[in-house]
């Protein structure tokens, strides 16, 4: 089964060991990044018995683990090398990503539902860079973002006014994306 345009923007920006995938409900993105190689190893959180069962049965045989909790707490320190959470609203992500900030890995790829300011906010303040966004057209217009921890002042956000930067996305404005603009 195909990912659906968001998510496979969302499997574009991640590569590495082991990645934690908050929320997944079907499984379709983990199970897309270990079969295409993306990952060597899936580690799945889900608050709720039926979404854990979905994500046990789509994860079958491949090098996955599903565990039944709330965000990052199922995490132990340095697991996960990637966390994505995709599909909430901003408000929520950002929630669960202040909730156990030690247990969030380097890199980071969110997509709200809605406007993503609030990710670009805790980002800016949580020592996270943006290293790249997109925008999807889906159901709604989507925008994916990729994040990196790093020190100092995030230089996405150089020469641009930040108010606008942090509203529509610094990638997304100098590139004068197509759907940003639509």
């Amino acid at each position: 089964m195909p990912l659906e345009p968001r998510l496979l923007a969302v499997a574009n920006f991640i590569q590495g060991e082991t990645h934690a995938d908050i929320g997944s409900d079907h499984a379709l993105l983990p199970k897309y990044l270990l079969e295409h190689r993306h990952i060597q190893k899936a580690i799945v959180v889900e608050k709720n018995q039926q979404p854990f069962n979905n994500a046990k049965a789509a994860l079958q045989g491949l090098n996955a683990d599903v565990r039944l909790g709330d965000g990052l707490h199922p995490l132990t320190l340095n697991e996960a090398t990637s966390l994505s959470v995709t599909g909430m609203g901003a408000g929520t992500i950002v929630q669960i990503l202040q909730a156990q900030p030690e247990r969030l890995p380097k890199k980071l790829t969110l997509q709200p539902n809605d406007n993503a300011i609030a990710i670009r906010i805790w980002a800016k303040e949580a020592g996270f860079y943006l290293k790249g966004e997109v925008m999807v057209q889906g159901f709604w217009r989507y925008s994916v973002l990729h994040f990196e921890r790093s020190q100092g002042a995030d230089p996405s956000y150089d020469n641009l006014p930040l108010e606008i930067a942090l509203t529509y996305g610094p990638h997304l404005l100098r590139e004068k994306h197509p759907l940003l603009i639509k």
